[in-house]
């Protein structure tokens, strides 16, 4: 070994230890969180770790993904030919087999070509573009320089070596051998003197970036492989975890502290890239609210950072202190010790806050759980359920959240319902429809579901009548509660009320239950979510459908049969609603549900009707702002996320703007109204539609008209 050999290997040494140190550091700021086992289906996790990881499937829904897809496994392959040049220069005096294959030199060259014209591309669109979710930070420009210039050494380097003499398999290297060709002008000495520095830049270079991976944000290159393969298994909305509200020991209920989160929670603060996906879609931040998940994943961070060194040597000595009192070392009777403070207070080393100094409470109140950030993010962040959990913990321990929200679950807890209407007229809306009630008779196929909107709203109502003829004309046979059914408890879940939640979800399961109930079908989509998600951990198992799906499912066997005509029209008046149609994905629908096919089909089968894609349409849809209890929580003039979705929706010029969902319904006719164009567009549900266009014409009413010409009266 030579003298250079012997100092590298020191000075390797050196940047091993600093870099385990850091690696080490933060590693230990994890474990401060609660358990939480996310090792159970290994198959699974290790084919989408693969597909993820190394596939960079999430990467793709942009197109600068590619280029990221190229860096990442430009990157891997000149890994293993900076491995062969560590060896030349500590002269251990053997060749890896891939420096003598000329595809491997030939991929090596090109993938170099590739990442270079990259890594320019990233830094024109962060530096000059400046593009939003991108700040032009210097730690992001370091990081981009190191890989850079380690790929430009590594040319240079095998350039001057090649000049000494390349054998065939070399000149696979095609960039390395027109540098070989340029350094032959020089002299041996001047070719091995220029090689000796190339390798130590080289080298010292790539132990730079060693050592800066653990301490910048880079940190996610290896956190977000150990993120992805721990990423939630479980259904999009089944991953709120329940509380066990008869535990007396929990000292807390939710999230007031850091180390209250879980480690997987902290896990995805280090496996952030900080890339502002989930900024981008995030409607919250779209509409200038407090909220930004970006800034959600940094600033906790930066949090666990400032109190990880004091919180581990508080847990030490509780374990320490529990041990010396018989109470047992153990990692549970540590992160109980650790736990305990007084409720809200700024228990963290640091004097923060979590919320109040570190989050304030309007980020908090501004999310609308529409899972966008989650789809968006590429390295399994889970954003929602930290929001949640924050919520939880200042709804039961502390009682406070905002005066519409609580006055929501006041609601709800009296009469049933968010709007506050006696739970006793649920069905009144059916009364003239003769609608067969639940446990009077025969169930019917399906349990239809109303919901507290298309029970109580005069607007949603519309559509559970349009529901009821479109399944009547199919020859569906259902029955639904009345004034048994009670809200399924959605809007007081997100909200952060887990004990009204678990109160209603109980009420409903055993009505269910007790009346044999098997097959549901509901028109909102968060009632879907809530009684086919989150129902089985309390007991209820139940086939949930949406009227979309039930719908599309109809006209495909040909079960409702449909008039000719242009556009939507009713059939007795022949009068126009309108052609051109531009449909709106709901959050827990779509992303929630992954269900985009269905309501479309419904449009296809409507002759005349032309459907119209926003930009932002299908898993990139834009919410309309009611989710997440937003509904029952008021909403600034300058900053309204429904005016928002609908103004893009109102640029593809549409006469409908289509909905599924019956809090987008509201928020979409709202948006209309605002922007001024209630007399020539109108939101409808897809379900009103069809019903529209039924061969049997619109229903009547006692006077005669038709509920299609009132609904067009009252819009």
């Amino acid at each position: 070994m030579t003298i250079s050999g012997a100092i590298f290997i020191a000075v390797l040494a050196i940047a091993l230890a600093f870099f385990a140190y850091a690696l080490n550091r933060r590693v230990r700021y994890v474990m401060i969180g609660r358990p939480e086992s996310r090792f159970d289906r290994p198959l699974t996790r290790t084919l989408g770790f693969v597909g993820l990881v190394f596939g960079q499937k999430k990467l793709f829904k942009e197109r600068v993904g590619v280029i990221h897809f190229f860096i990442f496994w430009g990157f891997i392959v000149i890994a293993f030919g900076t491995l062969q040049i560590i060896a030349d220069g500590i002269r251990f005096g053997f060749t890896f087999p891939w420096s003598e294959s000329f595809a491997f030199l030939f991929i090596k060259d090109l993938l170099s070509l590739i990442v270079l014209v990259g890594l320019v591309v990233i830094a024109y669109i962060r530096y000059v573009v400046r593009k939003t979710r991108l700040e032009p930070s210097a730690e992001a420009g370091v990081i981009l320089g190191l890989i850079f210039f380690l790929i430009v050494s590594e040319l240079l380097y095998s350039g001057f070596t090649y000049a000494l003499g390349a054998s065939p398999a070399q000149q696979g290297a095609f960039v390395a051998m027109r540098i070989a060709d340029w350094a032959a002008g020089f002299t041996v000495d001047a070719v091995n003197l220029a090689r000796q520095i190339l390798w130590w830049i080289h080298v010292v270079l790539l132990l730079a970036f060693l050592v800066y991976i653990p301490v910048s944000k880079h940190m996610h290159l290896i956190m977000c492989p150990v993120n992805e393969f721990m990423r939630n298994l479980k259904s999009r909305g089944a991953q709120i975890v329940a509380l066990d509200l008869e535990n007396e020991d929990i000292e807390e209920f939710g999230v007031s502290k850091v180390q209250s989160f879980t480690k997987k929670q902290l896990l995805d603060v280090y496996a952030c890239a900080e890339c502002g996906r989930c900024q981008e879609h995030c409607p919250a931040t779209q509409s200038g609210k407090a909220l930004n998940p970006k800034l959600l994943m940094t600033k906790l961070k930066d949090h666990l950072d400032e109190t990880g060194a004091a919180l581990r040597q508080a847990g030490k000595a509780a374990a320490k202190t529990a041990d010396g009192n018989g109470a047992g070392a153990t990692a549970k009777a540590a992160a109980a010790a650790e736990a305990t403070s007084a409720k809200g207070a700024a228990a963290e080393p640091s004097g923060k806050a979590l919320i109040g100094d570190v989050f304030s409470e309007d980020e908090i109140w501004a999310c609308t759980t529409c899972y966008s950030c989650q789809e968006q993010c590429p390295v399994q962040n889970e954003h929602v359920n930290k929001i949640i959990d924050m919520r939880r913990n200042l709804v039961l321990d502390l009682g406070e959240f905002p005066a519409e929200a609580q006055l929501a679950c006041r609601n709800i807890e009296k009469n049933s319902n968010p709007w506050g209407i006696g739970n006793q007229n649920r069905a009144n809306w059916a009364k003239e429809l003769d609608v067969p009630v639940a446990g009077a008779g025969d169930l019917g196929e399906y349990l239809y579901w109303v919901g507290c909107a298309g029970s109580f709203d005069d607007r949603n109502q519309k559509v559970s009548k349009a529901i009821v003829r479109l399944l009547r004309e199919a020859g569906v046979t259902f029955s639904i509660l009345g004034s048994k059914e009670k809200c399924c408890g959605d809007p007081a879940r997100r909200i952060g009320n887990e004990y009204l939640f678990q109160s209603l979800a109980q009420e409903n399961i055993d009505t269910m239950n007790g009346l044999g109930v098997k097959k549901i079908v509901t028109q909102c989509p968060h009632c879907l979510n809530t009684i086919k998600n989150e129902y089985p951990a309390f007991g209820g198992d139940y086939e949930v459908i949406h009227h979309t799906q039930l719908l599309a499912n109809l006209l495909k066997q040909g079960k409702l049969k449909l008039g000719n005509g242009a556009g939507v029209a009713g059939q007795a008046t022949g009068e126009a609603l309108g052609s051109r149609v531009a449909y709106h994905d709901s959050c827990y629908l779509g992303r929630y549900q992954q269900e985009f096919e269905a309501p479309r089909q419904i449009l296809k089968a409507v002759t005349g009707v032309t459907v119209l894609e926003a930009e932002r349409n299908k898993s990139k849809s834009m919410c309309c702002g009611a989710g997440g209890g937003r509904m029952w929580m008021e909403e600034e003039p300058e900053h309204r996320v429904n005016e928002m979705r609908v103004g893009q929706l109102l640029q593809e010029q549409p006469e409908i703007i289509g909905v599924n969902c019956p809090y987008c319904l509201t928020m979409m006719e709202d948006g209309i109204g605002s922007k001024g164009k209630g007399d020539t567009v109108r939101a409808m549900d897809l379900a009103e539609i069809l019903a529209a266009r039924l061969d049997s014409g619109p229903e009547t009413t006692d006077t005669g008209e038709t509920e299609v010409t009132k609904a067009e009266e009252e819009s």
